[in-house]
């Protein structure tokens, strides 16, 4: 994950700082969101700027996983904060009692089913749940992850299951406060 997190992490701090609730940049936030459901060049074409740093790869696809981790990023408008090892299993499952976890069950095991081509529309609707509950998440961890989500070994898929059924409840006093999936 050390190449990746050479321009990911730089990529990750820039979001975070146009996604800034007090200045937010509108527009290169619509931008990326309006790019979510299509092909990544929409979103090179009008906010290119922000993937410079990107290893160019013979298949693109470190350039089309930060793409689309960039419009899920403005997705939630930066409402999911960078938390450093948090995967995605993890925080989508974090704090959640046993109803609740079930609830989420189906649709959890549904993404981890995903093929890439519908992996940015499954992602929203689970990401928004996410947001919604104010949990933490690993963006440059999340763009290593979506680039190697097609792998044979199927590890990134594994991860998320493992830290999906790994975390427990939170406590109900500090439910209204900020969470870090760790």
């Amino acid at each position: 994950m050390s190449n990746v997190s050479r321009w990911a992490g730089p990529l990750v701090d820039r979001l975070t700082e146009l996604a800034d609730p007090v200045s937010p940049d509108r527009a290169v936030l619509a931008h990326l969101r309006r790019g979510l459901g299509g092909q990544p060049d929409y979103t090179l074409a009008r906010v290119g700027w922000l993937f410079r740093t990107v290893r160019d790869s013979a298949d693109d696809r470190e350039l089309d996983s930060a793409v689309l981790a960039a419009g899920l990023f403005a997705w939630v408008n930066g409402n999911c904060r960078q938390d450093d090892g948090a995967n995605f299993g993890r925080a989508f499952g974090y704090g959640l009692n046993e109803d609740d976890k079930k609830k989420r069950e189906k649709r959890f095991t549904d993404l981890l089913d995903t093929d890439r081509a519908e992996l940015p529309y499954k992602l929203r609707q689970t990401l928004t749940l996410i947001a919604r509950d104010k949990i933490g998440l690993d963006w440059v961890r999340l763009i290593h992850d979506l680039i190697h989500w097609d792998d044979a070994d199927r590890r990134v898929q594994k991860d998320w299951a493992r830290g999906f059924w790994s975390h427990p409840r939170i406590d109900s006093e500090t439910a209204d406060e900020p969470v870090i999936a760790t």
